[in-house]
């Protein structure tokens, strides 16, 4: 399974954009996303950044009951 970091990265190449603009264009610095994916350290605020440039949002749903 992908990371998130690798599932972000790809969302952003299909839509033709590095990792470099997603970051730039959701008020990041590219090393400094870098680092906190590595630390673990992104927000839920980072997350929703990126994914709102890619033009999704985070929701909630419940578990599958198994």
């Amino acid at each position: 399974a992908m990371d998130l970091k690798e599932q972000i990265r790809t969302m952003a190449l299909s839509q033709g954009m590095t990792f470099k603009e997603l970051a730039s264009k959701a008020g990041m610095n590219e090393s400094g996303l870098h680092n906190k994916f590595q630390r673990g350290s992104l927000t839920v605020k980072d997350l929703s950044a990126l994914l709102s440039v890619l033009g999704h949002e985070m929701t909630f749903r419940a578990k599958d009951k198994r």
